[in-house]
């Protein structure tokens, strides 16, 4: 059975500079009418970096949440990124001022299915040089470096809340704490 619903009309509620927020018009496979609300994000990239042995995280204050988190380097796609590997590397040299030859891709994932398009592309890189940080005006950024096994036990206590900080972690538990 085919399960893709389609959209009979798209409403376009509100358009910010970086969602926009939809209330589509669909009708199910089983032929029933109905609204999705979802939000179009642009996507981002996020990256697990080490540098001698230590792997660089960022705290900021978070809005949504009114409170820092703990996550790894990581920003939103502009509209002229055509290549995320370059859109990688350009946030991981604004916010932790590091520049990397070796990027490792390791997918993608979809923070939040129920209500957002947007695709996060996961990579591991291993630091080549390091260089000054140049964060955007709006963003705060305080760089806290962690050995593998401080930055395991932050995760095994249920310290670390960042989904893609989580599975980014997981995905590579194995090489970093061998």
């Amino acid at each position: 059975m085919d399960k893709t619903e389609k959209c009979l009309k798209e409403n376009k509620i509100f358009e910010g500079r970086v969602v926009t927020l939809f209330n589509d018009d669909v009708i199910t496979p089983k032929g029933n009418k109905t609204n999705r609300e979802y939000i179009s994000h642009p996507g981002g990239v996020c990256c697990l970096a080490i540098y001698d042995n230590l792997i660089y995280f960022e705290k900021q204050f978070r809005y949504p949440y009114h409170k820092e988190i703990l996550e790894l380097p990581a920003g939103k796609l502009e509209k002229t990124d055509t290549d995320v590997f370059e859109a990688m590397r350009r946030e991981l040299k604004e916010e932790i001022g590091f520049v990397s030859e070796d990027l490792e891709y390791l997918g993608y994932m979809y923070p939040s299915v129920g209500c957002s398009n947007e695709v996060i592309h996961l990579f591991f890189s291993p630091i080549n040089k390091i260089g000054s940080t140049d964060p955007d005006e709006d963003e705060v950024i305080e760089v806290i470096k962690l050995s593998p096994k401080e930055a395991y036990e932050l995760l095994d206590k249920g310290d670390i809340h960042d989904a893609k900080t989580v599975i980014l972690l997981e995905k590579l538990r194995k090489v970093l704490l061998k």
